[in-house]
């Protein structure tokens, strides 16, 4: 016999959409304050895109906060933390190694344990998407991603 579990009075549920309008509420104040959001001449300032996404954000945590009530208390299964660990592992990676060879042990890692492909679709998938990042991000563009604690010794 199944059992529809009641909605949780106040719970996760909520209190995710109330951090998510705290958080636009710190952009929009920083974007609004410290950047600036318009220049009658110049156009738009560098708070102009923060604002803009912190504002929709904001909206839909409302939407969020109240729909919230109408769920039921969310279940947790182990599978569901891989996402959260694999981020935290990133940023720890990021720290020691630098962005790009964070994110390229990442998208090895990703596709041949978790996803098992084959050794030749990773490959592909590592070559194009490090093509694009490098070729596009770095070279094209010159995005200063993160160096690593052990990449600035090496290439010092």
């Amino acid at each position: 016999m199944d059992r529809k579990r009641s909605p949780a009075p106040f719970g996760v549920n909520q209190v995710i959409p109330i951090a998510a309008a705290a958080m636009a509420g710190v952009f929009i104040w920083l974007g609004l304050g410290r950047y600036g959001f318009w220049h009658e001449d110049k156009g738009p300032l560098p708070g102009f895109f923060p604002v803009v996404i912190a504002t929709a954000m904001l909206i839909f945590s409302a939407f969020a906060f109240f729909a919230s009530f109408k769920e039921a208390a969310p279940s947790w299964p182990r599978a569901n933390w891989y996402v959260v660990l694999s981020v935290a592992l990133i940023i720890g990676a990021t720290f020691l190694l630098g962005l790009i060879p964070s994110i390229a042990i990442y998208l090895l890692v990703w596709l041949r344990l978790y996803e098992r492909c084959s050794w030749r679709a990773t490959l592909v998938t590592f070559g194009v998407v490090m093509a694009i990042v490098v070729g596009c991000f770095v070279l094209w563009l010159g995005v200063p991603f993160p160096k690593g604690i052990i990449f600035e010794l090496i290439f010092r």
